[in-house]
Order: C-alpha cells, then sequence, then structure tokens
C-alpha cells in the first residue's frame, strides 16, 4: 500500500536517488550534477517554514516526491506556491500533488503554480490532466543556454 506522507531529513537518501532518475529523464539531463548543492536543496525545503516535501513510499521505499515553496508576490503579501520538483515512478503523481496543494492552501497561498520544466511528460496530456484538475496555463516559459 503507497503513503503519502511528509519528507524528513531521514529522507535524504531516497530523495537524492529519485531526484538523480528524474534529471536522468529530463531535458536538463546534460547538466552536471553537484551532489553537496542536492542535498543542501532538500535539506532547505524539508527545515523551511516555507517549504515543504511530500513522498509516496510503498514499503519502505520512496517511489515519489513533489517539493514545493510559498512566497509573497511582487505587488502584495499574498502567499503563491511553487511546485519545484514532482516526479514519481509508480502512479503516484496526483495523489502527490494533492498533497502539496493542501499543504499551499493550510499556508494561505492564493496561487498555486506547477510546471513540467523537466519535460519528461507529454505536453498535450499533462496540460489535459492539469486543466481536468482546475490549473489553467500561465503563460509560456522559454530557456537559453548562457556561457558560463
Amino acid at each position: 500500500m503507497t503513503v503519502i506522507r511528509r519528507a524528513t531529513r531521514d529522507d535524504l537518501p531516497g530523495l537524492v536517488a529519485l531526484a538523480l532518475r528524474e534529471h536522468a529523464a529530463s531535458q536538463m539531463a546534460d547538466q552536471p550534477i553537484e551532489m553537496a548543492q542536492v542535498q543542501a536543496s532538500f535539506l532547505g525545503v524539508i527545515h523551511s517554514l516555507a517549504g515543504a516535501v511530500f513522498v509516496s513510499e510503498e514499503g519502505g521505499a520512496l517511489r515519489g516526491l513533489i517539493a514545493g515553496i510559498v512566497q509573497p508576490g511582487l505587488f502584495n503579501r499574498r502567499q503563491t506556491a511553487y511546485e519545484l520538483l514532482w516526479y514519481a515512478e509508480d502512479g503516484s503523481g496526483l495523489r502527490l500533488l494533492a498533497a502539496l496543494q493542501g499543504w499551499a492552501t493550510r499556508m494561505r497561498a492564493v496561487q498555486f503554480v506547477v510546471h513540467d520544466y523537466a519535460g519528461i511528460a507529454d505536453p498535450a496530456r499533462f496540460n489535459k490532466v492539469m486543466a481536468r484538475r482546475g490549473f489553467g496555463v500561465m503563460g509560456t516559459a522559454y530557456v537559453s543556454a548562457l556561457e558560463s
């Protein structure tokens, strides 16, 4: 039976393993991985008052995760929730989304922004599923590599 729960620092090895698999399947796979930064990012969100990570777990193994933060907008103090990473290998994706959305509501967010920047999901299917969940399109994002 799959359980959806809030992640703790004890989940760090499983979170990192899932994130690495998501990274490998994403359109960002050519970017290098800095393990210390991955770990610090998860711990920062887990321990932040303005962040949360939820996991799906079955038989002691993590099979999915969703991470997010809330922050005030540029023009007022109304909170917006942002999904940072969403990946599930076990079909728990929508349950994870519901967990983060519930947390965002409890944090008094007035908007919840979800994306597919990783480019893993089929865009047409993702848009259809999100529309059925009450989400609307919020614009278009573009990316350009920068010289470093």
